[in-house]
């Protein structure tokens, strides 16, 4: 049969290496505004704009946007005549796992802080329910990705710029806003390199070598927060982007990358704890000390825990009373602190938001589908395995950034469904 112009589904050229996009596609890439919010959002999110120029801090902007891209795509769902898409089963235990929070606000040790805490976990839900509608082909995929990598400059050039200026939190560099705690940015950049690494996959020389620098402010950023659990976190994503890349001269460099950085670290370490003598580090047994203290927390209270947020209110009720300690602490383990903080009702749901990202974004790495989904689905699977291991030494329930995450394997799932 011959192929007519009719008969010819439409096609658009390359770009970037990007596999060509179907009508079908095309028609679901026509203007959204409520994307293009989300990724004004994204940028916001990594920018801290209203910390630059206080005069903005007045209007909010990042809220003012996240608002007006869920009320952009409530309207384009009723003007299209589709349906909200909720993910299932991830939609559905973050709606659980924010319904628990509500829940234990009603027992909360502090009712005030609790209230606060679920209304930030109801943004962060809402944020992660614009993605899953809005990143809707995989075109948009990438582009809330490659959003993410460029906007996580802001951070990184932030904390090289402290550093060499000499603007240090005790010998460690930082930035601003949800940037100022050095793990906390070590955490944020950790999950985007392999959106970076998988990115690259089928591009052209130069957007590869725009990654790879890309990639390299963020390995310097981490070296100088002087992160513990950033560098094993940073060990663990390199080691698993080499495996999967099952490149012989990417795996040799990436090695040679730990090694240098291992070796640097030796010698440029400031931070006054390092990785010996852990028996002795105070900073190391305050994390294992609010473990306990979670897990002694959740003793007490099984059901519905201390309230979300809670967690550093009960700190001082069950510390160990010879550990010396500055302030007040939160749970530094993101897997018992909502234990602590929600009990099981808020932990199950939790757990397993996780656990099927996890899970969702490796079937979609093991996919043999002609599209760029596969490749996505690695990075992203990466990405959350670089949380978790961040995780096991800090309280990142309440980031953004996991939500973000198993937001874009719910899309990248949805897209391969209608492939």
């Amino acid at each position: 049969m011959v192929e007519t112009s009719e008969s010819r589904p439409f096609t658009q050229h390359r770009l970037f290496g990007v596999s060509e996009i179907s009508f079908t596609e095309h028609r679901a890439t026509s203007i959204s505004i409520a994307y293009w919010l989300l990724l004004l959002f994204l940028t916001l999110l990594y920018s801290n704009l209203p910390l630059l120029i206080p005069a903005l801090e007045t209007i909010r902007p990042a809220k003012l946007v996240a608002g007006a891209a869920l009320v952009m795509l409530l309207i384009e769902t009723v003007f299209a005549r589709k349906s909200f898409e909720f993910a299932w089963p991830e939609g559905f235990l973050l709606l659980g796992f924010l319904g628990s929070a509500a829940l234990s606000s009603l027992t909360a040790l502090w009712v005030r802080q609790a209230v606060e805490s679920v209304s930030d976990l109801i943004k962060i839900a809402l944020v992660y329910f614009v993605i899953v509608n809005c990143a809707n082909t995989e075109r948009r995929l990438r582009g809330v990705m490659w959003t993410m990598v460029i906007g996580g400059l802001f951070p990184a050039a932030g904390a090289l710029r402290n550093y060499f200026y000499g603007n240090l939190i005790e010998g460690r560099a930082a930035w601003i806003g949800i940037f100022a705690n050095p793990n906390d940015l070590a955490y944020s950049l950790v999950v985007l390199l392999p959106l970076a690494a998988f990115l690259a996959t089928g591009l052209r020389r130069l957007p590869r070598l725009a990654l790879l620098g890309i990639s390299i402010v963020y390995v310097s950023a981490i070296f100088v927060t002087f992160s513990r659990g950033g560098a094993i976190a940073l060990v663990a994503v390199i080691g698993l982007c080499a495996w999967r890349k099952k490149s012989v001269v990417l795996q040799g460099l990436l090695v040679l990358l730990v090694v240098a950085g291992l070796f640097l670290a030796g010698r440029f370490w400031t931070r006054s704890e390092d990785f010996s003598h852990l028996n002795g580090d105070v900073s190391f047994q305050q994390r294992l000390a609010t473990s306990r203290a979670g897990l002694a927390m959740f003793a007490d209270h099984p059901l519905l825990g201390v309230g979300l947020g809670c967690s550093v209110i009960a700190w001082p009720l069950y510390a160990p009373e010879d550990l010396y300690t500055r302030t007040a602490l939160v749970t530094h383990n993101t897997f018992i602190q909502p234990l602590a903080e929600t009990g099981l009702a808020g932990f199950l749901p939790f757990i397993l938001f996780i656990g099927f990202g996890l899970y969702h974004a490796h079937k979609l790495a093991l996919g043999s589908s002609v599209n760029g989904l596969p490749n996505l689905g690695a990075g992203l699977e990466i990405s959350l395995w670089g949380f978790v291991v961040c995780g096991l030494s800090g309280p990142y329930a309440m980031s953004w950034f996991p939500y973000i995450l198993v937001g874009l394997v719910s899309s990248a799932r949805r897209i391969g469904r209608t492939c």
